[in-house]
């Protein structure tokens, strides 16, 4: 997978960002950063990744560097 652009290529496995809910304090700094990536489950008020065919990895980067709870990650 390239990760020098703005959007993932599927060049490899697809990589999807998780937020750890047990380590989630809500802060909605992710839906600061990447609205287009993570929403309010207004169900669960959990915060939740919004099903896109790619994602834009600056901006998921990004989120991952300022959670304060360290609680998103990438997965395969």
């Amino acid at each position: 997978m390239k990760t020098d652009g703005r959007q993932q290529k599927e060049t490899g496995p697809r990589m999807i960002p998780v937020v750890d809910l047990g380590r989630c304090s809500r802060c909605e700094g992710c839906i600061e950063i990447a609205p287009e990536v993570f929403r309010v489950n207004t169900d669960t008020a959990c915060i939740e990744v919004i099903d896109l065919p790619e994602y834009p990895i600056d901006k998921v980067n990004e989120t991952i560097t300022y959670c304060p709870e360290d609680c998103i990650s990438w997965e395969h």
